[in-house]
């Protein structure tokens, strides 16, 4: 059993530590408005609105494609998000074929190639913005989600 002091002891430190946790949580996550900032000094034209389940989605324009950043595990009390998901897609006349989603899945670990029921392209890219600085993580990502792009783009002949 912990003596009265040992007690004590611990209880200042937990309190003094409170606030570092706090502000090591909130910064683990993401709000919508808050990534809608960062796209905006990143001059993607991103429109925020919600999903069907109420979650926070951003409309964007990106190398000339309409894209989306649609967020998940949000937390109701604060409407932080910690895991997101760059989205795009491709009306090709004649669509695509497996072939060549499979090929480009096989290239790249984290954005994968989906075919709608017309065949036609689209990429999901998923991170995840826990245990780091949520700002600068997401313009990194979508740096790299814009890079994926032009391979995307490449494979399925969209020019």
């Amino acid at each position: 059993m912990l003596d009265k002091a040992k007690t004590r002891l611990l209880g200042v430190a937990l309190v003094l530590a409170s606030p570092l946790l706090a502000g090591e949580a909130s910064a683990e996550r993401i709000s919508g408005k808050e990534a809608l900032a960062v796209m905006r000094a990143m001059d993607l034209q991103p429109q925020l609105g919600t999903d069907a389940v109420g979650d926070p989605q951003i409309q964007f324009v990106i190398d000339g494609l309409h894209a989306q950043l649609n967020f998940y595990d949000c937390k109701k009390q604060d409407g932080r998000c910690g895991s997101l998901q760059l989205e795009t897609a491709v009306d090709l006349e004649n669509g695509t074929t497996y072939r060549v989603a499979n090929a480009f899945n096989k290239q790249y670990r984290y954005v994968r190639m989906h075919l709608d029921d017309e065949m036609d392209p689209y990429v999901q890219y998923d991170f995840e913005v826990l245990h780091t600085d949520a700002r600068t993580h997401l313009e990194s990502q979508i740096e790299m989600f814009g890079k994926l792009l032009a391979s995307f783009t490449e494979a399925v002949g969209y020019y």
